[in-house]
């Protein structure tokens, strides 16, 4: 298939070199806290054989929990004239039997030339509500001891939501590492964007970002999906750090960018927005398998609203937006990613069709609250009582080199905009109550806050969206075969792309 990088290069140097003075014009110039620069791991003072990087993950099933982590170099170490794996050695806290779990390693070799060593084991026979201690690697190359909670199986639960949050200008880190310390959280889910970038400088950058978060991600279950800058489309590497990164619900697919698990009444789907930003270099069908799954999870997840009443959704791009860098907020790729085009199904019509309740996306890097998408629910005294539509919320503000993302006139629905740097915390009671807090880091503040109530099922109704000149092109698109689809929607977003990238990017990456 044609690349979008071998499209119009005529036009690219000058452009690229643009991007490359607004992004590092004087306005672009933010210089990092004492608090995050003190908080800042520097990764080239640890030993690249011991065990780094350490994170978990919740699996399909209520007793396990995963664990990976990372070694630069493969150090190996025999017994009996055999190898010794790597490992997991993990207990119930306060007693001392151990229990002791093989990892599978796979040796990562990234496009660009870089080695880490990736091992992932699976802890299993756990209960539900009870605290374990465990260290990764092998003996006497063992990490420190980490200590979690396994979730459990009734609320109540503290659940933490953010995106976009890099090392460089990350402001949130050294709150985040705070409530760390706390035990604050019971669960984390990450809505894309990371580091800035994973893969940058050989690696190292999203080295950092694990190092220096290694305290939560080791001891809270970190749940995430891809965001744009987790594609490596420069050099076609579809994701590959991310998905080499990262061990998720296995869905059976070969997949880790879209999985659902259950946590109390709470059925989470995670969602890759990007398999339609870049269909374009990775074809689509990622984009199909994941509807076709997405059909059949939500089908099953409404069949079970008895037990779990609440279905929540999380991925990168957001349906609707209202920062000032207008172009993106109605962008091609944001509309794909909500209407669809061509053969590729969009993915709020199934959202509302199957009653999902609440979606989190990244990708502005800001805070934005949306009123239930819902015909009555800006006319009504509690919106957020019952609500007869799906609610939206963009967390997307914990701080990256782009700084601010600021608003421009509010789009239809929106009901509360920020653009400190913070994140989302979710507490859920119960089962009929969960609230929304909006935290600035630099206020040390929750500075928005809503009460979302359901004590009983409402079937949505389906709003019409706002249209604009994108879907002119649309139009023109379903009449199209889909090979000359393809081919005009990649000359169409490579030329529009670079025509607003000026703009977008005077205003920050996003």
């Amino acid at each position: 298939m044609l690349s979008y990088a071998s499209l119009d290069m005529a036009l690219r140097p000058p452009l690229f070199l643009a991007l490359f003075i607004l992004q590092w014009a004087p306005s672009h110039s933010w210089s990092p806290s004492p608090a995050l620069l003190n908080a800042l791991v520097d990764v080239s003072q640890l030993d690249s054989g011991m065990p780094q990087q350490v994170h978990i993950a919740v699996t399909k099933k209520n007793t396990e929990m995963s664990a990976t982590w990372v070694t630069f170099d493969e150090v190996i170490q025999f017994m009996n004239a055999l190898p010794v794996p790597q490992q997991v050695q993990y207990r119930k806290v306060f007693t001392s039997k151990l229990k002791t779990i093989q990892a599978k390693t796979t040796k990562f070799v990234n496009p660009t030339g870089w080695t880490r060593y990736v091992h992932r084991a699976t802890m299993t026979d756990l209960t539900p509500g009870e605290s374990y201690a465990y260290q990764v690697g092998r003996p006497g190359f063992l990490s420190k001891e980490f200590v979690f909670k396994q979730l459990p199986l009734q609320p109540p639960y503290n659940i933490l939501v953010f995106g976009d949050l890099g090392v460089y200008n990350g402001e949130s880190i050294p709150a985040l590492l705070q409530d760390a310390a706390k035990k604050a959280y019971d669960l984390i889910v990450n809505v894309g964007d990371m580091a800035y970038d994973l893969f940058s400088n050989n690696g190292q950058t999203g080295d950092q970002y694990f190092a220096t978060l290694e305290p939560l991600f080791a001891t809270v279950p970190y749940m995430v999906v891809a965001g744009n800058h987790e594609a490596e489309e420069n050099w076609n590497a579809n994701y590959t750090t991310y998905v080499n990164s990262f061990t998720m619900p296995d869905e059976g697919y070969g997949d880790n960018q879209f999985y659902s698990f259950d946590v109390g009444p709470i059925h989470f789907v995670a969602l890759s927005s990007e398999y339609y930003g870049f269909y374009y270099l990775y074809g689509m069908e990622p984009v199909f398998n994941q509807y076709d799954w997405l059909v059949k999870d939500l089908e099953a997840a409404n069949k079970n609203r008895k037990d779990r009443p609440w279905i929540v959704s999380y991925f990168h791009r957001p349906f609707y937006c209202s920062n000032d860098n207008s172009e993106e907020c109605n962008a091609f790729e944001n509309r794909l990613v909500r209407d669809g085009w061509l053969q590729m199904p969009g993915l709020e019509s199934i959202m509302i069709e199957q009653g999902v309740d609440i979606a989190f996306w990244g990708h502005e890097h800001s805070y934005e609250r949306f009123f239930p998408r819902t015909p009555t629910a800006k006319q009504s005294d509690s919106p957020y009582t019952n609500p007869g539509g799906p609610i939206y919320i963009i967390s997307g503000s914990a701080g990256c080199h782009s700084g601010y993302a600021y608003f421009g006139d509010p789009v239809e629905y929106s009901a509360a905009r920020i653009n400190d740097y913070g994140y989302s915390k979710m507490w859920v009671p119960n089962a009929t109550h969960i609230r929304f807090d909006q935290y600035s880091v630099e206020k040390d503040a929750v500075v928005d806050s809503v009460w979302i109530v359901k004590d009983k099922q409402t079937k949505f109704e389906k709003v019409k969206a706002e249209r604009g000149r994108c879907d002119r092109v649309s139009s023109q698109g379903h009449a199209l075969s889909q090979e000359e689809g393809n081919r005009r929607a990649i000359r169409y977003q490579a030329l529009i792309f670079d025509f607003c990238s000026l703009c977008l990017y005077s205003n920050g990456f996003h």
